[in-house]
């Protein structure tokens, strides 16, 4: 019998677990820019697309990449600075990871939500041909309003 509470209580834990990963998943989708910036400093817009991500990441008016991809880890070919990169998403908890693959270099990074209220948090690592990590903070971007 208590075996049974055990197991009943593990289940229902990871269900608000998942949940809570679920709300947290989506506050992360949205436009984003690297705080204190400027107006051309680097913005990604992640969207949720029901499985697929619609990803966007651009410095001012200059879009440097484009693509969707599910978030079941499978690779999708894409352009990325008009050159053929690998790239697969995945969710870890409520935080979004792209692998990036361009000839020998891997890159990966980590979307996730910051400390403060509208903030993300980006996590570089280039893991090939180096390894080496550094975090960047984004700021939620306003949504644009109709007819502006």
């Amino acid at each position: 019998m208590n075996l049974r509470i055990a197991a009943l209580a593990a289940v229902l834990l990871a269900g608000s677990a998942v949940a809570g990963d679920e709300a947290d998943r989506a506050k992360l989708m949205g436009s984003w820019k690297l705080a204190d910036s400027g107006k051309d400093g680097p913005t990604w817009v992640l969207q949720d697309k029901g499985g697929v991500i619609h990803v966007v990441n651009s410095r001012g008016a200059t879009v440097l990449e484009e693509f969707d991809c599910d978030t079941f880890g499978h690779e999708s070919v894409v352009k990325v600075n008009g050159r053929p990169t690998t790239v697969s998403l995945w969710f870890v908890g409520a935080k979004l990871v792209e692998m990036e693959t361009r000839g020998t270099s891997v890159l990966k990074r980590t979307f996730g939500l910051g400390k403060e209220s509208d903030t993300m948090d980006l996590e570089l690592t280039q893991i090939a041909p180096s390894s080496k990590t550094e975090i960047q903070h984004f700021e939620r971007m306003p949504a644009a309003s109709p007819g502006r």
